[in-house]
């Protein structure tokens, strides 16, 4: 299992390759420099193809975020027309979503007002 950071053990790994290829022979043909530049060359490229991705990401969130502000001031525009053109008790208006003045709760009048 993998533990701590990907950055730091491609550090690791580099380091590990440089001895391998200062020792040279003597070690088993399957640990080699060679195999350990592989890996390390097939992990920077997972890594890249991930921080592409997630780049990729980020600019698809920016731009749900836009569409989505757009849309939400078109919604109030749009409420906002139907209420100057057929009044804010119209059912016009509450087809749009708005609340209609006859159906909005009255305010509560607190005794402390009263004096």
């Amino acid at each position: 299992m993998l533990t701590g950071s990907v950055p730091k053990l491609l550090k690791e790994a580099h380091q590990v390759k440089e001895a391998l290829e200062k020792i040279g022979d003597g070690l088993p043909d399957a640990i080699s420099a060679d195999v350990m530049a592989t890996k390390i060359g097939a992990l920077e490229a997972k890594v890249g193809e991930i921080d592409a991705l997630n780049a990729d990401k980020t600019r698809l969130v920016n731009e749900k975020g836009d569409l989505a502000e757009d849309v939400s001031d078109y919604i109030v525009r749009s409420r906002s027309v139907v209420k100057g053109l057929f009044g804010k008790d119209s059912s016009e208006y509450d087809m749009v979503g708005g609340t209609r003045a006859s159906e909005r709760k009255k305010g509560r009048r607190h005794e402390d007002d009263e004096e």
